[in-house]
């Protein structure tokens, strides 16, 4: 236990910060941080946000895809999800617990049963697994607690939103330990494992990757505009 706590104790002070002028990138001895700059936050589906796109600061997977399909259906993302403004129908998923909106500069995390069943003003919307509401971490399922995988959460820290990724594979209930340790208010599950880890975000002109992209079956990306 003693061991722990001295992990724990250097993901939360050991903290170095990289600034770019689109994201800020901070790291811990576990987790990777990202805080785009931003105007606006779309979920664009259907397609990846292209590289050569000027005003798109850093984008990655959000929600579930459902299953292996060649073309794209908003039915094949887990749970009714909102983008551009508009609500889309997707397949029911018992995993979802939580979900997240952003409209007008203002977002809100809650429970997958406060997901609001129409846009009503809000520009975009997905539903994920609920990682930390309020400052207090949501249980944790056997199974799941023991998964190993590099795991990434949409996350809200001292007011801001941030992206945050293991560094590398670790049980899921060791990343929701770190996730804590770095003092997020607020963690969204953000869909993962090879292929829909796919990422990338700009540093100063220059797109850097994050994961190789090994297949074309990614369905709908959270996307930061600059």
């Amino acid at each position: 236990m003693a061991n722990r706590n001295k992990i724990f104790l250097i993901a939360t002070l050991l903290t170095f910060t990289v600034k770019s002028l689109a994201v800020t990138v901070e790291t811990t001895a576990n987790l990777k941080v990202y805080y785009p700059e931003y105007t606006k936050i779309d979920l664009e589906c259907g397609q990846m946000p292209k590289t050569t796109q000027k005003n798109v600061e850093f984008c990655c997977e959000a929600a579930f895809t459902g299953e292996l399909l060649k073309e794209f259906k908003h039915t094949n993302i887990a749970d009714n999800h909102i983008c551009h403004g508009e609500m889309k129908k997707g397949y029911r998923c018992r995993a979802n617990t939580g979900g997240f909106v952003w409209g007008k500069g203002k977002w809100k995390f809650m429970r997958k049963t406060d997901f609001p069943t129409s846009a009503n003003g809000w520009d975009m919307g997905f539903c994920q697994l609920l990682i930390i509401k309020d400052g207090t971490a949501k249980p944790i399922g056997t199974k799941m607690a023991s998964n190993k995988n590099i795991y990434r959460a949409l996350c809200e820290k001292n007011g801001k939103l941030c992206i945050v990724e293991s560094k590398k594979i670790m049980k899921y209930s060791f990343f929701v330990e770190c996730l804590k340790a770095y003092k997020v208010t607020n963690a969204l599950y953000l869909d993962m494992g090879s292929g829909w880890n796919h990422a990338w975000y700009r540093d100063n002109g220059k797109i850097v990757e994050l994961h190789p992209k090994t297949h074309n079956y990614c369905t709908n990306w959270i996307t930061f505009y600059k």
